[in-house]
């Protein structure tokens, strides 16, 4: 129960690293709120924590709308009473086309809304309500330099952006008392397993699972990270050192 009582809002509830983050969040104590802008699969995410006798809101949402934002926010506050943790983790738009040349700007632009405008819209909101508590946690999920340069230029700005701001707010933050991370994943390619969230296999030789990084949120939110901030948290079981898995060389095949 790392989480008792802390309130975590989940800006993007998708099937992967952001489900996996909100069930162990709420195993572990927390009430959640999930925002998404499609709801089937945020809806199934509640279904599984409900089961499990946890506390959870949901909120259709679109993260670039200001307005949304602000109706998700306020009915988080109505629900618990306010945030303590954001778990920024929409974006999207990895794809391995590198050609600059033929890329629609339409594409560009919609990279940089998806994971940049969604980050602002709900920090520019959260930072006064984790102030009145007394301080908090703001996680961004971006994605390891080695992803970053496996796929195209858009996302690698987006993504790097997103770590760059982490590190800028929590500097900003500061005085607020408001922690500021950045978790940066490889590609996690095994499957969320069924039933209670556990920790993965103990060894480095593995593909990556949704859980790696929600065991990694989980600490940064607790209050025995009290004293980290401004983190790039790099999660990839060594490749962005360019180790050569052949687990995960051969999935990339």
């Amino acid at each position: 129960m790392r989480l008792k009582d802390k309130v975590a809002l989940f800006a993007g509830a998708g099937s992967n690293m952001s489900r996996a983050t909100a069930l162990l969040f709420a195993q572990d104590g927390a009430k959640v709120v999930l925002a998404a802008r499609t709801t089937e699969t945020m809806d199934e995410t509640a279904e599984r924590i409900r089961a499990n006798g946890g506390d959870v809101l949901t909120h259709q949402t679109d993260l670039t709308d200001a307005a949304q934002v602000d109706a998700l926010v306020d009915a988080a506050v109505a629900a618990f009473g306010g945030v303590d943790c954001l778990i920024h983790a929409a974006g999207g738009f990895f794809s391995t086309e590198h050609d600059i040349t033929t890329m629609d700007p339409t594409y560009w632009d919609g990279a940089l809304q998806n994971n940049l405008q969604t980050l602002f819209n709900p920090v520019q909101r959260l930072v006064p309500i984790l102030e009145a508590r007394g301080g908090g946690c703001l996680i961004t999920i971006s994605a390891g330099e080695r992803v970053r340069q496996d796929a195209n230029a858009a996302y690698a700005v987006a993504k790097a952006g997103m770590v760059a701001a982490a590190k800028n707010l929590a500097k900003e933050l500061y005085d607020k008392n408001i922690r500021v991370h950045a978790l940066c994943p490889g590609i996690i390619w095994d499957p969320l397993p069924d039933g209670e969230i556990a920790p993965a296999a103990a060894q480095l030789e593995r593909l990556g699972n949704p859980i790696d990084v929600g065991y990694a949120a989980l600490w940064l939110c607790s209050d025995e990270a009290a004293w980290v901030t401004g983190l790039e948290l790099t999660i990839d079981g060594g490749d962005s050192l360019f180790i050569n898995s052949p687990i995960r060389r051969k999935v990339l095949t």
